[in-house]
């Protein structure tokens, strides 16, 4: 039989193999990308290849991590085009990272010496549900954010189980990576450190419960808390802003007001949509929580279970609350940490047989031997039935969550970005509803972007000959063969060549309407009337209808060589 780690590498290289096939498929095949998946493939770019390559052009809108770990593979770019133009370097990413989080499912399973079979058919039923092969192919955030929660919350329960500290430093690590992907860590932080704060103080003796509850819970809180200092310190030295996802204009809030997002106008009806969100993608977590819960609580080995419930369940409580007060988008994939916590209720939904990762139990692991041939709380045949009962339920739960997040992703109102991709898997080029036609101009974004990209490159012009922001503009950037000819306002004199495009050489400059997000945009904050009259600094030279959904019309201007006072 084969050992645990050599299952782990057999599982991380078929899921990682599954991921890159599908990014290929959708992303290089047919062109569905995802607009922020692009962009940081854009900002990966920048840091390597823009007129002005400096580490800094990462961006501060996104946090870093996400980006970062895609240089390797931006640099390939003038090897392969479509690892920018297609943005499969960010395919690449979200495949590794989620073929990790397959890992660490697996892992929560092989801890406790579990059946095999039942890890591998949990591990196989999360890894191949269709939100997770989606989010493990398209470069989006989702794929290394699940990964690090999953990797946190599995040293979570062989902590409460071994107590063994290193599992609490690898956790709080763990946390910290995930907040320099996501936001949203943080409440993962704040849930994970009290919660092993108060488990601490319960085990420890009285005159030391505080003293040690802060100790655990601090090993948990402070690499986030630097992770968190530091991120937002670099951003304040270098653009003035701690935290430009909720004050630039090119933030998380600006984008909100300015594309008269969808958002709900009352609290409650908000938290509907969320939680109708979470439950059409996982519909069995409430009973599996349910069930694992009685069951843990009948063999004595409950505390396990709340580290999903917390760590898991904070972040989504929190992209609940974020929706109903009107601070986030309606996006489907914002829920998608109920599919890793659904199949971790799965795999505790049945007793240890032992934990097998542990290095060095701590003064209060449980003093029971677990044994390896049996389940503990079934010393003899009369039990077994029971735990084979559970097994099966178990599994049966969490199979149902596929069918239900296929059904979901094909859900317009709470799946834009998803429900695209019935114009790849079910074309039906007869079918001439409006439905269809969305789902045609979805799968359809940015084709135009690229097909501007050539037109530009085909002129042959010198580098730094379009002025461009990135508001829209990444899109046309990272296809670009010449990503030099751009000036993008992450080159350290955007500014000055923004005020004067003539005397600084500029040729050409992208506009899109000063409206909706484009009030963002550099170029129509200093030239409001630039897309709707060349601002007496430029003449129409293409206009370009944009077959994507939600996509601007553009207009490229030619600089006018003199400018009348």
């Amino acid at each position: 039989m084969l050992s645990s780690r050599r299952l782990s590498a057999i599982i991380y290289i078929v899921t990682a193999v599954v991921y890159l096939g599908v990014g290929y498929f959708l992303g290089v095949h047919h062109g569905f990308l995802l607009g922020d998946a692009l962009s940081r493939v854009s900002a990966a770019q920048s840091v390597l290849f823009s007129r002005d390559p400096h580490v800094a052009a990462i961006g501060f809108i996104f946090t870093p991590l996400t980006a970062l770990v895609q240089l390797p593979t931006v640099a390939l770019s003038g090897i392969w085009q479509p690892m920018t133009e297609f943005g499969y370097s960010g395919s690449i990413m979200s495949a590794l990272f989620m073929a990790g989080a397959a890992v660490q499912i697996f892992g929560i399973g092989s801890d406790r010496a579990l059946p095999r079979t039942f890890t591998l058919f949990i591990t196989a039923v999360f890894a191949f549900n269709p939100m997770i092969l989606f989010y493990g192919s398209n470069g989006m955030s989702e794929a290394p954010f699940i990964f690090f929660t999953c990797w946190a919350v599995r040293r979570l329960i062989a902590w409460a189980t071994d107590d063994d500290v290193h599992h609490l430093a690898a956790a709080g690590i763990a946390l910290a990576l995930g907040y320099l992907t996501r936001y949203d860590a943080v409440a993962a932080i704040a849930a994970a450190s009290i919660l092993v704060g108060a488990i601490t103080a319960t085990r420890s003796a009285k005159h030391l419960r505080w003293k040690r509850a802060l100790l655990d819970g601090g090993l948990i809180v402070l690499p986030g808390f630097f992770a968190f200092l530091g991120w937002a310190v670099t951003s304040w030295l270098i653009t003035g802003q701690a935290f430009a996802q909720f004050s630039s204009q090119y933030g998380n809030s600006a984008i909100l007001q300015q594309s008269g997002a969808d958002t709900p106008t009352e609290f409650v009806p908000g938290l509907e949509f969320a939680l109708t969100s979470t439950v059409m993608l996982a519909p069995t977590l409430i009973p599996l929580a349910i069930l694992s819960g009685v069951a843990g609580w009948w063999r004595h080995d409950w505390v396990p279970l709340l580290f999903p419930l917390f760590v898991f369940g904070a972040v989504l409580a929190f992209q609940a609350y974020s929706y109903a007060s009107g601070s986030t988008f309606g996006f489907l994939r914002f829920y998608i940490l109920a599919l890793p916590m659904a199949a971790t209720m799965a795999v505790l939904l049945l007793p240890p047989r032992a934990c097998t990762i542990t290095k060095r139990r701590g003064k209060y692991a449980p003093r029971q031997s677990l044994s390896p041939d049996r389940f503990p709380e079934s010393p003899n045949r009369t039990g077994r039935p029971r735990v084979w009962s559970a097994l099966t339920a178990s599994a049966l739960l969490l199979a149902l969550t596929v069918p239900s997040s296929a059904w979901a992703m094909s859900n317009p109102e709470h799946a834009p970005q998803e429900y695209g991709l019935g114009a790849i898997l079910a074309p039906e080029p007869d079918n001439v509803s409006e439905r269809k036609a969305t789902e045609h101009r979805i799968a359809a974004t940015f084709s135009t972007e690229r097909g501007m990209a050539e037109y530009l490159d085909g002129l042959d012009l010198p580098e730094g000959s379009v002025l461009a922001d990135t508001v829209y503009g990444f899109a046309v950037v990272v296809a670009s063969t010449k990503p030099k000819t751009f000036v993008v306002p992450s080159d350290q004199d955007f500014t000055a060549i923004l005020n004067d495009p003539a005397a600084n050489n500029v040729q050409y400059l992208l506009a899109v309407p000063n409206t909706g997000r484009g009030e963002s945009d550099a170029l129509n904050i200093r030239y409001p009337t630039l897309y709707e009259t060349g601002a007496d600094i430029a003449t129409l030279a293409l206009e370009v209808p944009n077959d994507g959904e939600n996509q601007p019309e553009w207009r490229i201007y030619r600089v006018l060589a003199e400018v009348e006072d």
